[in-house]
């Protein structure tokens, strides 16, 4: 019997530690953004802060759940979204902590707003203009 309750124990406690933390729209928002120049480009960017409680997920497994939106005509690239098309941030209606790049592990093509749950290493982009301000490599749909 007790043999039977130290596997129960170490396979919830494996569980624990090999499983992605569920990331929320409202942890993204830890972060503020300056408005800056780019001297390559000459063109003005947001550059981002994170605050602790955001940094705290750098380069670990997360998931989330978001409206799909392609970034490109072919849709070949995506950006999870916590709103639909209508209201993101590409339209104006939200702001930038708003969206996840994905990177796929698989290319795949996705109908617009489809509202899908996708997980992956998350990785923040401070100041790189060609990158979204979050992005998520290795991204699987879950």
């Amino acid at each position: 019997m007790m043999r039977l309750f130290l596997f129960i124990c170490a396979f919830q406690f494996s569980a624990i530690l090999f499983s992605q933390s569920i990331l929320d729209w409202n942890t993204l928002a830890d972060v503020v953004f300056e408005e800056k120049k780019d001297t390559l480009a000459d063109l003005p960017f947001n550059q981002a802060t994170f605050g602790e409680i955001i940094t705290s997920f750098q380069d670990q497994e997360v998931a989330i759940t978001g409206y799909m939106i392609p970034m490109d005509p072919m849709g070949i690239s995506y950006a999870l979204s916590r709103n639909p098309n209508a209201v993101c941030f590409f339209c104006g209606g939200a702001g930038p902590e708003t969206v996840v790049q994905l990177k796929l592990t698989k290319i795949k093509r996705y109908p617009t707003d489809a509202r899908l749950t996708f997980k992956g290493k998350l990785q923040m982009n401070e100041q790189d203009v060609n990158s979204l301000t979050y992005v998520l490599v290795d991204a699987e749909e879950k």
